[in-house]
């Protein structure tokens, strides 16, 4: 059955203008949610490590966008007479977006395409640099299991003697307000880009489960940073890169295609729930 993996797309406002900051033009950025319908609005082409890709939109219901991110390469065939040609070849995969203020994506994994993850953040780097959409810098996160990292903290907590959060920018991200307020704080105050807490400690002798510890594991885990447990030597134990994503699965027989979308509802029902 086809695999789904969920990821969340937070915005943060860029820049404005100067000659609408000048005339007083406060609300001239479009809203996130009008922001993101029309960059799944139409067809786009675009590179992903000098590979090829294309999206393909499909009519979606009412606050969601969706679509198939095509990986194009040429592969060699050959006639019944055998004589080789050359063909383009089109691997899809499907991307579902709500278009409200979560901003989750369930994107399709398949392994011969690439990282749901790398091609969203591609496209919305073309979406930046080669559209008039300019109003948002955009971040993809994956979704974590929480059970997974606190598993992981368990099994090597005589082992963990760093831990690493990494957090998008102040305000892209609308979480639950009780756990997102102090590192938005203290990302204001410092004017940076992406925070990133290091947490240190002797073998056994770190306290994970204390209340601000799980405030920033449960911000990563709403896919809105990353999260990381190392051992000595800087050793990986977890990495949400790699591990705990959350992940769900569709029957074969209830995936829309380009040219029949009519189970794209059926999808949504599944895994928007």
């Amino acid at each position: 059955m086809p695999k789904f993996e969920k990821l969340r797309v937070s915005l943060v406002r860029s820049d404005q203008p100067p000659l609408l900051t000048e005339t007083g033009h406060d609300d001239a950025h479009l809203s996130r949610s009008e922001f993101l319908r029309r960059s799944f609005a139409e067809r786009r082409t675009f590179l992903k490590d000098q590979i090829k890709f294309s999206f393909h939109p499909l009519d979606a219901p009412n606050g969601y966008a969706a679509g198939f991110f095509a990986r194009e390469q040429s592969i060699s065939l050959r006639h019944e007479n055998l004589v080789p040609y050359t063909a383009e070849n089109f691997e899809p995969v499907l991307a579902i977006i709500s278009l409200d203020k979560d901003q989750i994506v369930w994107m399709e994994d398949r392994q011969n395409v690439g990282s749901g993850k790398s091609i969203l953040e591609s496209f919305f780097v073309f979406i930046s640099k080669k559209t008039a959409l300019k109003d948002w810098e955009v971040f993809v996160r994956y979704f974590e299991n929480k059970i997974d990292y606190w598993e992981a903290v368990e099994r090597y907590k005589l082992d963990i003697t760093k831990v690493i959060f990494r957090f998008v920018p102040p305000n892209a991200f609308e979480g639950k307000a009780w756990a997102q307020k102090f590192y938005t704080a203290i990302q204001q105050e410092a004017g940076n880009d992406v925070l990133e807490e290091t947490f240190k400690g002797k073998p056994g002798k770190m306290k994970l489960d204390g209340p601000l510890m799980a405030a920033s594991a449960e911000i990563a885990e709403e896919g809105a940073g990353e999260r990381e447990l190392r051992g000595l030597r800087n050793r990986v134990l977890y990495s949400s890169n790699e591990q705990g994503r959350v992940t769900a699965s569709v029957p074969e027989e209830d995936m829309p295609t380009v040219e029949s979308p009519a189970f794209l509802r059926r999808i949504i029902d599944r895994l928007f729930k």
